[in-house]
C-alpha cells in the first residue's frame, strides 16, 4: 500500500491542529495503530507512578502500551519496564488505537 505525500502532509497538519500537545504521531497498518510521542507536564497524575501502575489503572485505555521513555531531553530513549518511574518533563512513546487517542492524552496530561 503506497501512501501519497499529499495524504501524509494533510494527515500531519490535521494531527498538529487536533493534538497540539503531541510532539509527533505515526500511523501504522492503514491507520489501525497510532504511535505518539507525548511530554509529561510537571504536575500530572502520572508523575511519580510506575509504568506498571499506569498499565493497571482502569482509566488508562485498554490495548494501549507505553513503549518508550526518555527521562530528559538530552538522555537516550529507552524501553521501559514495569518498575520505570515517570518523571516530570519526561517524554513517552505510546502505542494505541485511533479511537483511544483522546483518552490516552487526557490520562497522561491529567493534573493532580
Amino acid at each position: 500500500h503506497i501512501v501519497s505525500t499529499i495524504d501524509l502532509a494533510v494527515s500531519t497538519m490535521v494531527n498538529a491542529i487536533e493534538y497540539p500537545q503531541v510532539e509527533s504521531m505515526m500511523h501504522f497498518e492503514q491507520g489501525q495503530i497510532e504511535v505518539l510521542k507525548l511530554s509529561i507536564p510537571n504536575s500530572c497524575y502520572v508523575v511519580g507512578r510506575t509504568v506498571a501502575e499506569i498499565a493497571q489503572d482502569s482509566l488508562f485505555p485498554a490495548g494501549s502500551l507505553i513503549i518508550g521513555y526518555q527521562p530528559h531531553p538530552h538522555e537516550d530513549l529507552t524501553i521501559p519496564n514495569g518498575s520505570t518511574v515517570l518523571e516530570p518533563g519526561s517524554t513517552l512513546l505510546i502505542v494505541t488505537k485511533p479511537g483511544s487517542l483522546h483518552q490516552v492524552i487526557d490520562f497522561i496530561e491529567g493534573c493532580k
